[in-house]
């Protein structure tokens, strides 16, 4: 993959991708999901994000890349706090049973899509406003306990968290933390959450 393993802070740098390919050709994957998990891993490791989106002969834009641009245009409106002038948190993020699993590299498709994250796969970063926004790799079935362990109350140099708010829900969220995690609640009627579930975090 194209993706650093770790943080990478000592210079400024762009994960490139293509969405299918560099050029048009028929039966290109048009997954919406592949690119939100692509621009989370980069942005998660203090990187910024360039995609190629592949133009037919005349310079247009077929319908499934429009229609793939509109999905990830909606998704962005409702995440973009900690995405959009965000940097890397002091982890990028967590996995089950230890280490987050790295997004696979390559042309962005199926594969990235299909990728088995679950709900314990979480990124992390600090948005302009300097909360913490921590990045489900999915949207989880409502009622799933969400256990981010990076934000238990006796994790290293941790901090009493203050708010937890999911982003495109206006509705109450149940939330505690825990020692070993901050443990969320997931709602049943969250309409405006797709692809990926974002959560904003302030401590005291």
């Amino acid at each position: 993959s194209g993706l650093p393993d770790g943080i990478k802070t000592d210079q400024a740098w762009i994960a490139e991708a293509q969405v299918g390919d560099w050029f048009y050709r028929p039966g290109l994957a048009y997954e919406p999901k592949s690119m939100i998990r692509n621009i989370i891993e980069a942005c998660s490791r203090d990187g910024s994000v360039a995609i190629c989106i592949s133009l037919l002969p005349d310079g247009s834009i077929d319908d499934g890349s429009r229609n793939m641009l509109k999905d990830v245009g909606a998704w962005m409106r409702v995440n973009g706090a900690g995405i959009y002038g965000s940097h890397a948190w002091k982890v990028l993020g967590e996995g089950p049973g230890g280490p987050p699993r790295k997004l696979p590299g390559g042309a962005l498709g199926r594969e990235q899509a299909d990728f088995p994250f679950g709900p314990e796969d979480f990124r992390f970063t600090v948005g302009k406003d300097g909360a913490l926004y921590a990045y489900c790799m999915v949207v989880p079935p409502a009622g799933t306990q969400l256990r981010i362990k990076s934000l238990g109350s006796a994790a290293p140099d941790a901090k009493a968290i203050k708010s937890v708010t999911l982003l495109g829900y206006n509705g109450p969220l149940q939330w505690k933390q825990e020692p070993d995690a901050l443990v969320i609640t997931y709602p049943g009627n969250a309409p405006n959450v797709t692809l990926a579930a974002g959560f904003r975090i302030t401590a005291q």
